[in-house]
């Protein structure tokens, strides 16, 4: 017969088995347990949501006999109140969806180029008789050109400004470097 040496013990090859099969057994055992708790937890889920389920369903007819309650209890003068507001509310509705649509609506040709050819006039100095005599695309064309250069201006100022910073920071450098010149040349000469 073969013995397992473990450090100072040593085990014969039944006792091996033996604890083997306990170990096993424990495993399933706590499987099986485990299996059953989770068995019992949803069966217990169920069931309440089963108790829910019947009081929702209990609650309903009392819902329903309540809300007929309600209706009975309009006069017919209050149910003719609420319809005249439902139809105001609604003509008002549709008369703010109306002009919305309206004012979305993009101008239509003639109105593009009446205009474009405001802001050429007022930008530009064009005179509306010149513009008169002259087709759709053209003034476009005019137009997009001009936009554009007004978009992309840049004023004279800001550039003089930025340059006056740069040439300002250059003569402090060599104002700098000029004193420290005459501050080496007196350093030299003491």
């Amino acid at each position: 017969m073969a013995a397992l040496c473990f450090g100072n013990f040593t085990l014969d090859e039944e006792t091996a088995l033996r604890l083997q099969v306990e170990f096993d057994e424990d495993e399933q055992r706590l499987t099986r347990e485990r299996t059953e708790k989770e068995l019992e937890a949803n069966i217990a889920l169920i069931e309440i949501w089963d108790d829910v389920q019947a009081t929702i369903d209990a609650d309903y007819p009392m819902e329903e006999r309540l809300q007929v309650e309600e209706q009975q209890e309009l006069t017919d003068e209050e149910k003719a109140t609420l319809f005249m507001q439902l139809l105001e509310k609604r003509r008002k509705f549709f008369a703010a969806k109306k002009v919305e649509e309206k004012r979305n609506k993009p101008p239509t040709q003639a109105q593009q180029r009446k205009i474009m050819c405001t802001y050429l006039k007022n930008m530009e100095g064009k005179k509306l008789k010149d513009l008169k005599n002259k087709s759709f695309d053209y003034i476009q064309n005019m137009f997009d050109r001009d936009f554009k250069r007004v978009n992309i201006f840049v004023d004279f100022k800001t550039e003089l400004v930025g340059c006056s910073l740069k040439r300002a920071g250059e003569e402090l450098t060599q104002e700098s470097a000029k004193k420290q010149k005459v501050e080496d040349e007196k350093n030299n000469r003491a």
